[in-house]
């Protein structure tokens, strides 16, 4: 039996918890990923064998490198190896994301197709809105010179074509009723659309995080970001998605950090240095 309870927090709150909850949760973070200060920590690849890129210390400590984690554990019969100062390599990514990503100008016209169909869609949505408006009040009108029609004895009430009409100029009323309603509440909730003012407002948002934020929220907006970075001996391959981006400028600037990389092991594939005992 439904029973209605009254709301102890509202919506918004709620939601706002909801996704710092998510954000903290250890199934969906390696903790291994989230305590390292290391900014590319689950991004950066060995181009040589796809392996993750470790951070690795000399002089006790006193200079860090990113290092292929294959060849550190099986030596160089596992991959001939890479290896290059930590702030080389976290400099040389962030600039080159700040200078061809992160500028406003750039970033709107990667988001471009993205910008066209958030704008586009919503101009359908809001003519078929009004479309319907229209024809709602035709189907208004046309009910009330029926019924006026029968008050002034032009037509008999127990006409059956009246009554028809009547009926099916009724039944129109309601369901274009429900489908404004419908729609309406679709455009409310939907998410915001993509703005060239929201899409300069992340790039803003993102180069000053990337270069003066703490450690944590560098590293968070780092694999926000990016999706790979592929190092070897002659160039520094970086990738990300549009899509996130897209749906970061649509969102607006979050008042958590950011999602992180799911939790997945890619490494567990029987073709490591621990092997599984055979089936």
């Amino acid at each position: 039996m439904p029973l209605a309870v009254p709301a102890i927090i509202d919506e918004k709150t709620f939601n706002a918890a909801q996704a710092l909850l998510q954000s903290r949760a250890p199934k969906r973070v390696a903790p291994r990923l989230v305590n390292t200060p290391t900014l590319l920590a689950g991004v950066a690849r060995c181009g040589h064998c796809e392996a993750a890129l470790i951070q690795n210390t000399g002089k006790g400590g006193q200079y860090r490198y990113y290092c292929c984690s294959r060849r550190l554990k099986e030596g160089p019969f596992g991959c001939k190896g890479l290896r290059m100062p930590m702030d080389k390599l976290d400099g040389i990514v962030i600039g080159e994301v700040t200078k061809q990503i992160l500028q406003p100008e750039h970033l709107v016209g990667l988001l471009g197709d993205y910008l066209r169909t958030a704008i586009e869609r919503e101009d359908r949505n809001r003519d078929r809105l009004r479309q319907m408006r229209q024809d709602h009040k035709e189907a208004e009108a046309g009910i009330a010179r029926l019924l006026e029609l029968v008050e002034k004895g032009l037509m008999d009430a127990e006409d059956a074509s009246m009554r028809e009409r009547l009926v099916n100029l009724r039944f129109r009323r309601d369901e274009l009723a429900e489908q404004i309603s419908d729609l309406t509440r679709r455009l409310a909730m939907a998410e915001p659309v993509i703005t060239p003012a929201k899409i300069e407002k992340l790039a803003l948002l993102l180069r000053d995080k990337l270069h003066h934020g703490p450690p944590d929220l560098r590293q968070a907006y780092a694999r926000l970001l990016l999706s790979e970075v592929r190092v070897n001996d002659r160039e520094i391959r970086i990738s990300g998605s549009k899509a996130v981006l897209a749906r970061s400028a649509a969102a607006g600037v979050a008042k958590t950090t950011p999602a992180v990389l799911s939790f997945v092991r890619e490494w567990c594939a029987r073709q490591d240095s621990n092997l599984w005992p055979p089936d």
